[in-house]
């Protein structure tokens, strides 16, 4: 019950949202091939704001997604109800999401510039969005296809994968942008690497 009520709800906010996703996803798919468009995506305010009531929106979708499809599933959650399974998946997220953002403050640096900074740390936002919607395409295509539960969820762990490490890559050439190579690895290392790692141990220790 729940989850329907969620999935509906999710819906009805993804349709009023619907025009403006039409008009951002070239710009989103560009960001996809060229770091410099998170760039250009940055510099215009209605864009700018566009994706990121867009990013909002899609956290409930990927909760039901995450949830569904058992892409955070550590033992511990065996044998839970669906309407908890969503509650403790929410709680991760929104614990992962407080230590980004943490991080994303202390480790701000003096030196780099603040717009780059700032572009490499809202990436984040326009990845979460092509994430959620291309976990959306892919179980919904895969599931009329009636391709079984396990080949849902590995396709979509290594879709999540490799969009993830493409993530990083255009936010490394951002950095790159006012800082060394080395200097860029370790940001990586510090906002991305580290939380997402946490997550990783998490579902596999607990």
């Amino acid at each position: 019950m729940a989850f329907d009520i969620l999935a509906l709800i999710s819906l009805l906010i993804v349709i009023t949202l619907l025009r403006r996703m039409v008009s951002i996803f070239p710009s989103l798919m560009a960001c996809m091939v060229r770091s410099k468009e998170s760039s250009n995506l940055e510099t215009s305010i209605k864009l700018s704001n566009d994706r990121d009531r867009l990013a909002f929106a899609m956290i409930i979708p990927f909760i039901l997604v995450a949830t569904r499809f058992r892409l955070y599933s550590p033992t511990f959650m065996d044998g839970m109800d669906e309407g908890i399974r969503i509650c403790v998946i929410a709680g991760v997220f929104i614990t992962y999401i407080l230590l980004r953002a943490a991080l994303n403050h202390l480790m701000r640096p003096h030196r780099m510039k603040s717009g780059v900074y700032s572009t490499a740390g809202k990436a984040a936002y326009t990845f979460f969005i092509i994430l959620t919607l291309a976990l959306l395409a892919t179980g919904g295509i895969m599931s009329f296809v009636d391709a079984g539960f396990p080949s849902i969820h590995n396709a979509m762990i290594w879709l999540s994968g490799g969009i993830y490490l493409l993530f990083m890559i255009r936010k490394c050439q951002i950095f790159l942008t006012s800082c060394s190579i080395f200097t860029a690895f370790l940001y990586l290392c510090a906002l991305e690497i580290f939380p997402t790692g946490i997550l990783v141990v998490s579902a596999i220790i607990f």
